[in-house]
């Protein structure tokens, strides 16, 4: 009867969860990396926004956001937004992803 509570033990503490390692300092270096790389991943789509982008266009819209593949503009009001949609459609997007290293694959524009 001893063994086989101690085989039960055993095979509760192997099975059982490990508490994570939530150290304040580990957390903070795994954000900053994540910060870094996707700062310079938005730094470089927003240059290769305001070359790609008109004049008139890139002083009312910018690219403020990049998650998961999907670039997030803001613009001014709706009918930038319509000028915008137009240039994506028009092959914006593809523009974008020979430009930019990862992996572009949505842009979508708000109005704010």
């Amino acid at each position: 009867m001893d063994d086989k509570t101690s085989k039960i033990e055993r095979l509760q503490n192997w099975r059982a969860w490990k508490n994570p390692n939530l150290r304040v300092d580990q957390v903070m270096n795994s954000f900053c990396r994540s910060l870094k790389k996707s700062s310079k991943q938005l730094a470089q789509v927003q240059d290769a926004w305001l070359e790609l982008i008109p004049n008139q266009l890139s002083a009312v819209s910018m690219p403020i956001a990049l998650r998961n593949g999907t670039v997030e503009v803001i613009v001014d009001c709706a009918p930038t937004a319509y000028k915008v949609n137009r240039l994506i459609r028009g092959g914006l997007l593809r523009e974008l992803q020979q430009r930019c290293s990862g992996s572009l694959q949505k842009i979508k524009v708000r109005v704010e």
